[in-house]
């Protein structure tokens, strides 16, 4: 009887549990460069993550967003809200997917459907950072190799 009131735990495809039983996300940290080789990027709205990632209430304003999963399976994936990124990782959409990555959509209406890009090479490297003299609300630097 003890056992049947256990909840199964389930494990992760990638990544680590939060205390709420979530998968984690990164977040982009304005007083350092954020680095991420990516695997994959997925643009969403915040509603299609809740079930199953650590968002916190705040982030159901941001409307679209992305997160960047990175070539380490159990690395965090990078939670993208800020305009000024997203506006350089839709421009560069069309680029990627002629160069041969892959593009889907994945999940349900009723989930929250996500538009996927996958890089299976030539995985491109990001570099997220503000300059050293940015006030608060000056846009991110994108670089991408």
């Amino acid at each position: 009887m003890v056992f049947s009131m256990v909840k199964k735990s389930v494990k992760p495809l990638f990544g680590q549990l939060t205390l709420t039983g979530l998968m984690a996300l990164d977040w982009i940290k304005k007083d350092k460069v954020n680095e991420i080789i990516a695997s994959k990027i997925w643009f969403c709205n915040v509603t299609a993550l809740v079930n199953d990632w650590n968002t916190q209430p705040w982030m159901l304003d941001k409307g679209i967003v992305a997160l960047i999963f990175p070539t380490n399976e159990w690395g965090n994936p990078l939670f993208v809200c800020q305009k000024s990124i997203l506006r350089v990782l839709e421009a560069r959409c069309v680029d990627w997917e002629t160069a041969g990555a892959k593009c889907s959509l994945i999940g349900t209406k009723v989930q929250g459907q996500k538009t996927c890009i996958e890089f299976e090479e030539n995985q491109p490297v990001f570099k997220i950072y503000r300059e050293d003299n940015a006030r608060d609300f000056d846009p991110y630097v994108v670089e991408i190799e």
